[in-house]
């Protein structure tokens, strides 16, 4: 049988996951739990129904679908009210709601399916430097499936890159580097105790693996990530100690800072979800560069970035 794995989705023509045009393939499953995260419907490796309230019409039809009653209708208030203790994941509801109000995050692919999609933009590739980018979730929740879907893109001479939150078993790691040309690492906070607050996780497989992947591959330039978060990872003792430890690496050839946004809040709606970082301000690039100048000043073995801008 062919192995498959949960996709979210798969973007076209994308400018921020690498060089050149790229197609980046998004998998659902992620063993972090970012307080700031904008795909919250990328958090869980199976198939999830969302509600978009705005488009119900009330029409009860998905009420008397529902083989489990994990659904009932309030014409007052909510609106449709889904029990997701009941919930058997049937989504009998999604195929007879008339106005889309209802649908799915979420499908199985195998790689054969997905390169059907990339191989559609092969001509973007040739002519931008582009390729293919995989990323999550967690890419590293199918390490098998990843490494298949990245020797089918090298066997067809395309570029591969990965975003990779570098979790768990260093085994999974050193499956997919051989098989990138170059990857991007998140990086949240260096401090345990702070990063098990705010991810659910502490950060020290994280830190490991980064190490011992930037030993064990040089050759594969890495570009680090910070999410850039108020009062949470902005501090400069923070950033001067993530900086330190990026100088460590021999193959790091960034640091890049991404302001926080609030993007993913409706989609937490959609999936019936509170968002712990709402009222939250999001963070302007001026803002941002006045958090990270205490970098600018000193000379680092990389570039440092915000939005995708070198800064300094």
């Amino acid at each position: 049988m062919e192995r498959s794995a949960p996709i979210l989705r798969i973007e076209k023509i994308s400018l921020d996951d690498g060089p050149g045009l790229r197609t980046v393939v998004f998998f659902k499953g992620c063993p972090l739990r970012c307080a700031w995260c904008s795909t919250p419907e990328s958090m869980n490796a199976l198939k999830e129904r969302y509600y978009q309230k705005e488009k119900c019409a009330l029409c009860g039809r998905c009420v008397q679908s529902c083989p489990s009653q994990a659904l009932s209708v309030q014409e007052e208030g909510d609106g449709l009210v889904w029990d997701g203790s009941k919930c058997k994941g049937c989504f009998r509801c999604v195929d007879v709601c008339p106005a889309g109000a209802t649908g799915i995050y979420g499908v199985d692919m195998t790689v054969k399916q997905v390169m059907k999609h990339i191989l559609k933009d092969e001509l973007f590739f040739y002519h931008s430097g582009g390729g293919v980018t995989l990323s999550g979730g967690s890419v590293l929740c199918h390490p098998e499936f990843a490494v298949d879907l990245l020797m089918e893109c090298k066997h067809s001479a395309i570029n591969t890159s990965a975003e990779l939150d570098m979790y768990g078993d260093y085994a999974k790691i050193a499956m997919l580097f051989p098989r990138l040309d170059s990857a991007f690492i998140d990086i949240k906070m260096m401090d345990a105790e702070m990063h098990k607050k705010w991810t659910g996780r502490g950060n020290e497989s994280i830190l490991s693996n980064i190490r011992m992947a930037a030993a064990e591959f040089p050759g594969v330039p890495i570009h680090a990530r910070l999410p850039l978060i108020w009062g949470i990872n902005d501090s400069a003792d923070n950033l001067i100690k993530t900086a330190e430890f990026c100088a460590s690496l021999s193959n790091c050839v960034s640091l890049e800072f991404l302001p926080y946004h609030r993007l993913g809040q409706q989609t937490y709606r959609y999936l019936g979800r509170e968002y712990e970082l709402n009222g939250l301000a999001t963070m302007e690039y001026q803002e941002a560069l006045s958090r990270v100048s205490c970098l600018i000043e000193k000379e680092w073995p990389f570039k440092i970035k915000i939005s995708g801008k070198t800064v300094g």
